[in-house]
């Protein structure tokens, strides 16, 4: 695993001075020597910002005044962020990194920061070479390493397999250059959540601090080690930004399975569903259109729009979207209703949906009984008895590491697996949920599900 500090937000002031000294200097042991005495540090933009509220002087002039004693800033930024507890000064500083040989399964922990970016190595659009993450945890157990490692290669092998007979197929179905990106988005299926991958992530220092405490939180030693490599990169750039980064125990209880009773009745077949809805959706949402729009009562506005014949509401609804465009996001008023589906969905299809991070997502743990998806590619090619057989390995020695090893049980598991989620979204997401996943290039598993869903909330919210 390697973690590098890519990159960090500066004054641009202390660039210039810098270039300044370095016009008027024609000595190189004085540049060099300047240099080495420059802290860059993103502290004193967030410094300067935090006095903006309390000095009368103006914000350039408070960013000139930070630079100039970064000491002072350092102390400045501990009293207001963690004494006074005014911690969106933290969010000034913004850090990006690059994150390597991590593993598949460690990313669904990192990308659940709501208030960060990441970019992550595709498994549709490159062909994977088979290498993965061998957990901390049983290197010292030679037995359970080598059937984790053998188990590994059965997979790797199936997928480069399945990768051959599936450009086959759709060289024969198809003439386009989708080729390629269609056989390994279906052979994917087979490989472990083990597999190695790498991401770029840019991230506040607020947002770094509690994704530090949810890493070292996480009962896995690969959590752990990413977190003292990304801690080992922010402390000496941003000291005064980062420093509570020891989760309590209730961040520790939250992902000990131990703690949570078995519970009965597991085979029972876990559909996708609608949930819950809020209840007359459009008339809601026409109701906050025309709140907006008319300056009146919400009650008022309501009884109006309730009095309303279903043309009349249509016609207000497509007046207040007069004009909008492709991608125009829809006005704030679509929040006003929310839809709650449970889902029972592959690692593959979940690797997508993770990513709409402004919705509110809930998972259960993998496992086995929630089932797997097999791509239709791989039964039409005749190849169903090779997947199954992998994933009926797969299956028994995942049972075997949950009775020695159980905080890594996970990482056996294939993308084909299965685990419940909640996904609850309201309609402002739900367009751009359907924009990106209904969407012709999408893939394929989660472009049928945002059919589904969407489908789903028409039935309910008809107009809107």
């Amino acid at each position: 695993m390697q973690v590098k500090l890519a990159g960090f937000n500066l004054d641009i002031d202390q660039f210039k001075n810098f270039s300044s000294f370095l016009k008027s200097s024609n000595n190189i042991e004085n540049i060099k020597d300047k240099y080495r005495k420059i802290q860059f540090t993103p502290e004193t933009i967030s410094a300067a910002y935090a006095r903006i509220s309390r000095a009368d002087k103006s914000v350039d002039k408070l960013r000139i005044q930070a630079l100039k004693d970064i000491e002072r800033c350092r102390k400045s930024n501990k009293e207001i962020v963690f004494e006074m507890g005014h911690s969106s000064i933290a969010e000034h500083a913004v850090f990006n990194f690059d994150i390597i040989g991590i593993s598949r399964y460690l990313t669904e922990f990192v990308q659940r920061t709501r208030l960060a970016s990441f970019t992550e190595k595709s498994q549709r659009y490159i062909t994977l070479k088979g290498d993965y993450v061998l957990p901390e945890e049983i290197k010292n157990d030679p037995k359970i390493a080598d059937e984790f490692c053998s188990i590994i290669e059965k997979q790797n092998q199936a997928y480069f397999s399945l990768y051959k007979s599936l450009k086959d197929y759709y060289r024969l179905k198809s003439s386009t250059n989708l080729t390629k990106l269609k056989a390994k988005e279906d052979a994917r299926y087979i490989i472990s959540l083990a597999t190695k991958t790498q991401m770029g992530m840019t991230i506040n220092a607020r947002s770094i601090e509690r994704l530090l405490k949810r890493l070292y939180a996480i009962p896995f030693m690969e959590a752990s080690e990413l977190a003292d490599k990304i801690y080992k990169e922010v402390k000496s750039v941003a000291p005064s930004l980062i420093r509570y980064v020891k989760p309590s125990r209730y961040d520790e209880n939250r992902y000990l399975t131990k703690f949570f009773p078995k519970m009965k009745n597991l085979t029972e077949k876990c559909q996708s569903k609608l949930l819950y809805y809020t209840d007359n959706c459009d008339e809601k949402i026409l109701t906050a259109l025309l709140f907006r729009k008319t300056g009146n009562s919400w009650g008022r506005v309501r009884k109006q729009v309730m009095q309303m014949s279903l043309p009349e509401k249509k016609k207000q609804i497509l007046d207040c979207l007069k004009d909008i465009a492709n991608y125009d996001s829809l006005p704030r008023e679509f929040e006003i209703c929310d839809f709650t589906f449970q889902l029972n969905i592959s690692a593959s299809c979940f690797a997508q949906l993770k990513r709409h991070r402004m919705s509110t997502i809930i998972v259960s743990d993998y496992h086995p009984k929630y089932g797997f998806t097999i791509p239709e590619s791989i039964v039409r090619i005749g190849k169903k008895e090779d997947f199954e057989r992998v994933i009926k390995v797969t299956e028994n020695f995942y049972y075997k590491l949950a009775e020695a090893y159980p905080t890594i049980k996970n990482y056996i598991l294939t993308n084909a697996h299965h685990r419940l989620v909640l996904f609850k979204l309201n309609l402002r997401e739900l367009c751009n949920f359907s924009r990106l996943r209904e969407d012709s290039n999408a893939q394929w598993e989660i472009r049928e599900l945002a059919h589904k869903i969407v489908s789903e909330c028409k039935k309910v919210a008809p107009l809107t």
